[in-house]
């Protein structure tokens, strides 16, 4: 048999195992060139990514070694991913260690210059590229830059079947809820869509406690912006589901981890907030009447968000006596006749419109209380 024969022969005999045993399967994109190269880049990684949102999920971390396996999948899925993002101008953070899905992402393209930076990108406390490095805790999201060089993130939400993450981010972007000026949600910058997954582009922001605040005007002006917002969402029958630190958002960049150092003078009136993560919000029914687990998820909304807010009202008890009496009621001991977020927000304005301007800008003596006892800072600021 002559030896190109038998080549094509076994070239042959050799696609149509591939073929059985993996066959080709159309991933569609945006065009068909882009759809013809994410096909054959997916065929050869094995397909990574089904349209079936489990494909995140990661198991329980106390079974470490079956958990790291699920990690390195989701990391793979990144990567995977990485130049599908980079044809819309979003490079993705690289790993400092290949070898290590743990490891923190760094920056892989150079950063804007600060002074054109504008809303809703945040301000940068950052110095240095090193400090831009992001911590991958939550799976589904991921760090980049845009062509211009500002940081953004971005974020699976949903797969072929539609996530409540996705209706809730749909709903806040509609007309009228958009444009009310209590909807203090994270902005969206893109939705992007890949084999009927859906991401979406938001700029990075840092938590509120990244960066400390320096007086007791500034602590009130956070706390009411989420005490308004939650009150804007139970208006228009939106619950968040899972009112956390690491759900509240400000619009500053601070180094990460910031532990044990901190900053100061980033609290300022110019600051704005946000909600993010709503993935176990609960959404109004199609006649805009509240769902049936409305009820619940509002309650825990209000006892989660006095809870969380508690760790920085407490600190300014020595010029607002009242905070205990006002937190009172939102404890989760009261769960049956827990008040409505437009109450909340009425008595936190009527315990706070008294203050003067001297008050409002005395120093904290404590930056934070947790279970009964304040913690003080024995260092200063690093940013000063």
């Amino acid at each position: 048999m002559p030896p190109r024969l038998t080549a094509s022969l076994a070239c042959l005999g050799i696609a149509t195992a591939l073929w059985r045993y993996r066959p080709v399967r159309w991933i569609r994109t945006h065009s068909l060139t882009s759809s013809l190269y994410w096909t054959a880049r997916s065929w050869l990684w094995n397909y990574p990514l089904t349209p079936d949102l489990v494909i995140w999920d990661e198991g329980d971390p106390n079974q470490y070694e079956k958990w790291l396996e699920e990690r390195a999948r989701t990391v793979r899925i990144w990567e995977f991913l990485s130049p599908y993002f980079a044809e819309r101008g979003y490079t993705m953070y690289i790993r400092a260690d290949l070898s290590d899905v743990m490891v923190y992402r760094f920056p892989a393209s150079s950063m804007i210059d600060a002074s054109k930076l504008s809303y809703p990108y945040a301000q940068r406390a950052c110095t240095n590229e090193e400090e831009f490095k992001f911590g991958l805790i939550a799976h589904r999201v991921w760090a980049a830059r845009d062509r211009e060089g500002r940081d953004v993130i971005l974020k699976v939400i949903s797969g072929a079947v539609p996530t409540n993450e996705l209706k809730a981010l749909q709903l806040l972007l509609s007309e009228p809820l958009r444009s009310d000026p209590r909807n203090h949600t994270i902005p969206i910058i893109e939705f992007i869509e890949f084999n009927q997954q859906t991401f979406i582009v938001m700029p990075r922001w840092s938590d509120p406690v990244q960066s400390d605040f320096s007086t007791v005007g500034e602590v009130i002006r956070y706390a009411r912006i989420f005490f308004e917002a939650l009150t804007f969402l139970h208006e228009n029958n939106i619950t968040h589901g899972d009112i956390a630190l690491q759900n509240m958002s400000m619009d500053v960049l601070t180094p990460c981890p910031c532990y044990p150092r901190y900053y100061t003078g980033y609290h300022g009136p110019e600051r704005r907030y946000a909600l993010i993560d709503f993935g176990g919000a609960e959404l109004p029914t199609v006649a805009g009447e509240p769902s049936p687990g409305f009820e619940e998820s509002r309650r825990r909304d209000i006892a989660w968000l006095a809870e969380t807010l508690e760790i920085h009202l407490r600190c300014i008890e020595h010029v607002v006596p009242g905070i205990d009496k006002f937190l009172a009621p939102m404890s989760a001991d009261n769960w049956e006749n827990l008040p409505a977020a437009a109450t909340v927000l009425s008595s936190f304005d009527e315990m706070c419109c008294y203050l003067s301007s001297e008050e409002l800008n005395m120093p904290l003596k404590a930056y934070r209380w947790d279970r009964g006892r304040f913690s003080y800072r024995d260092a200063p600021p690093e940013n000063l």
